[in-house]
């Protein structure tokens, strides 16, 4: 999926006004954010978040779009994958769009824990890829594949939050290689 371009002023100045969004919401909740301190922190007056966004919660239902929409392409670029590296190259590309996201991600689920956020996150992980890559590589009865793929996205995100917490000192290439591990070894397992 290919956006628009964009001016690169514009896209700079969403940038600050999404770094100062989670800069924020790493200190309280969202509804306790507003405009004027989002456009201070980011260093841009008023008028000029309100020519891209309605109001916080705009920003907030933008950026976490923006998060989603990338998880779908990355979902859509991997199905057609297959092979040994297939789960891995995958998780690879989820983990960087995770270190590259770690402000949206440590605000949403490490600091306010987002509920509806992680569930969102959760089942289009299981949805756009975990489950059809669980269904060709398992003979196991559809019941148990749909347990052992819960059990592999919510393990996933276990880790992901840990690796979150220790300052992402792992490459996202070495958090997706623990995750295909153990992903493969329970599919052994399973079958």
């Amino acid at each position: 999926m290919e956006e628009p371009k964009t001016d690169r002023r514009v896209r700079k100045t969403k940038k600050q006004l999404r770094m100062a969004l989670t800069a924020l919401m790493m200190e309280r909740g969202v509804g306790d954010i507003t405009v004027r301190e989002i456009a201070e922190l980011a260093d841009v007056n008023r008028g000029t978040f309100y020519a891209h966004y309605r109001d916080v919660n705009d920003l907030l239902a933008q950026v976490e779009e923006s998060v989603f929409l990338r998880l779908e392409e990355i979902s859509v670029t991997n199905r057609s994958r297959s092979g040994d590296d297939a789960l891995f190259t995958y998780l690879t590309d989820v983990m960087t769009l995770c270190r590259d996201s770690a402000d949206i991600y440590r605000a949403l689920v490490i600091r306010n824990n987002d509920i509806d956020f992680q569930q969102r996150l959760l089942e289009a992980l299981k949805s756009h890829y975990m489950r059809s890559f669980v269904e060709h590589s398992s003979s196991a009865a559809e019941r148990d594949q749909e347990y052992f793929c819960s059990f592999a996205v919510h393990g996933m995100l276990s880790m992901t939050n840990d690796w979150m917490e220790s300052g992402l000192r792992e490459t996202p290439e070495e958090i997706a290689r623990y995750g295909a591990d153990f992903i493969l070894r329970g599919l052994q397992g399973l079958n």
